[in-house]
């Protein structure tokens, strides 16, 4: 499983992310960046990891956890 994480603290409102990720990104009404995905699939991981690249700030990361075992 993907987690995105965005620091808030950090975040300068660029929006660089959101031309990056569209699919994943998007800006709250102060201009910083929020999810528009719960869960972001691998199918997102290039606009994921195209968006940490682009944030002048490293406001972005991905953190990538192990899927649970079913029995």
């Amino acid at each position: 499983m993907l987690q995105v994480i965005i620091d808030k603290d950090v975040c300068v409102a660029c929006g660089a992310c959101v031309l990056s990720g569209p699919d994943v990104f998007d800006q709250n009404e102060d201009g910083q960046a929020v999810l528009v995905v719960d869960e972001p699939g691998e199918s997102l991981r290039d606009q994921i990891l195209e968006s940490i690249e682009a944030c002048p700030v490293q406001a972005l990361s991905l953190v990538e956890h192990a899927a649970a075992a079913t029995e």
